[in-house]
């Protein structure tokens, strides 16, 4: 009876140590800006131009974002978002999109992410 456990917990040690089997993925971090100052509040996208690989995605914070993605060449989204303040038809604060769809819908943005640690910093508009 006392033995019974022991399969359960061998078998979520054993996941625990080796993983899942999945794709493995790689920090990417750096610093988001629109015309020379950081995004304060947005979202950066990492999809895979071959789509072998599942996308990843951050949270931009005060111009920083860290993310987990899988090596390989990334199409790279940016959306930020600008606090428009409180709406009373609404109930609440809210928010609008300020980056163009050349850095997000439409990106013109890439990264090949290499297996290591990544530092990517995205200073936008890009100058042509």
């Amino acid at each position: 009876m006392r033995t019974r456990w022991l399969a359960p917990v061998g078998l979520t040690l054993f996941v625990a140590l080796t993983g899942c089997g999945g794709t493995p993925t790689y920090r990417v971090a750096g610093e988001v800006t629109w015309q020379g100052q950081p995004v304060e509040d947005g979202q950066i996208n990492f999809l895979p131009e071959d789509g072998n690989v599942h996308p990843a995605t951050a949270k931009i914070v005060n111009g920083r974002y860290e993310a987990q993605v899988a090596a390989g060449r990334m199409k790279v989204e940016v959306h930020g978002q600008k606090d428009l303040g409180y709406n009373p038809a609404m109930h609440q604060n809210t928010k609008a999109p300020y980056i163009p769809s050349e850095y997000n819908a439409e990106t013109i943005l890439t990264l090949d992410v290499q297996p290591r640690d990544n530092t990517a910093d995205f200073h936008l508009p890009l100058r042509k």
